[in-house]
């Protein structure tokens, strides 16, 4: 499953993929100050989850045959009241993946500039 576009993720998020997949796309996410903790957990499955550029995030994991990875975009300065992410990961032969992406209004525009279909 997936959830993505405008949503409001409560602090404590849990995501499984046993033998499928689940998006979390937070780059429309009205998140609550402060830490907001995701717990994944991949079997024979996949989590990705998108942050936008600016989003502090931590990712801490442990991968047994799978793998757990952050790309890292460039974080914002950080305080108790900021908006953070923290990630707890399992992979088991799966993986779970943390990607910096810019939001969707900023890709469709790239894309309008390129000539590309959205």
């Amino acid at each position: 499953g997936s959830r993505k576009g405008k949503w409001a993720p409560p602090r404590q998020l849990n995501a499984v993929a046993v033998m499928g997949g689940v998006e979390l796309d937070f780059r429309e996410a009205r998140l609550a100050p402060g830490v907001n903790h995701v717990w994944a957990i991949a079997v024979m499955g996949g989590v990705n989850v998108i942050v936008p550029p600016g989003l502090p995030v931590s990712v801490r994991g442990l991968g047994v045959m799978g793998t757990v990875d952050q790309v890292e975009g460039e974080a914002a300065e950080s305080s108790a009241e900021t908006p953070q992410l923290r990630v707890t990961a399992l992979a088991c032969m799966g993986g779970v993946g943390v990607k910096t992406r810019a939001r969707v209004e900023t890709e469709e525009l790239i894309s309008k500039q390129r000539g590309e279909k959205t």
